[in-house]
């Protein structure tokens, strides 16, 4: 049974972030930030918390997406796909 950290890891790595390219890396964390915050906010909406409570992770998983979106634009490399590792937060 793989432990909590563990799936962690294997989260990362699956997003890139195993790789010895510094600039995949930077995607790699940048999807994993966004995809563990997505999983948070789709945990409450899943187990009933009140959406309104929800606005500062939804904030936060909207703040995620830019800051990939900015990160792959700074790697100035063509991407026709954001790394996505979750489900969607609609």
């Amino acid at each position: 049974m793989a432990t909590f950290d563990q799936e962690l890891t294997g989260r990362y790595a699956a997003a890139g972030g195993d790789r010895p390219d510094p600039d995949a890396r930077r995607i790699a964390r940048a999807a994993f930030v966004r995809d563990t915050i997505r999983t948070l906010y789709n945990a409450d909406k899943k187990f009933g918390i009140d959406p309104a409570d929800n606005g500062s992770l939804a904030e936060l998983v909207d703040a995620a997406e830019e800051h990939l979106e900015h990160i792959v634009n700074d790697v100035s490399r063509s991407v026709t796909t954001l790394p996505n590792t979750g489900g969607d937060t609609a």
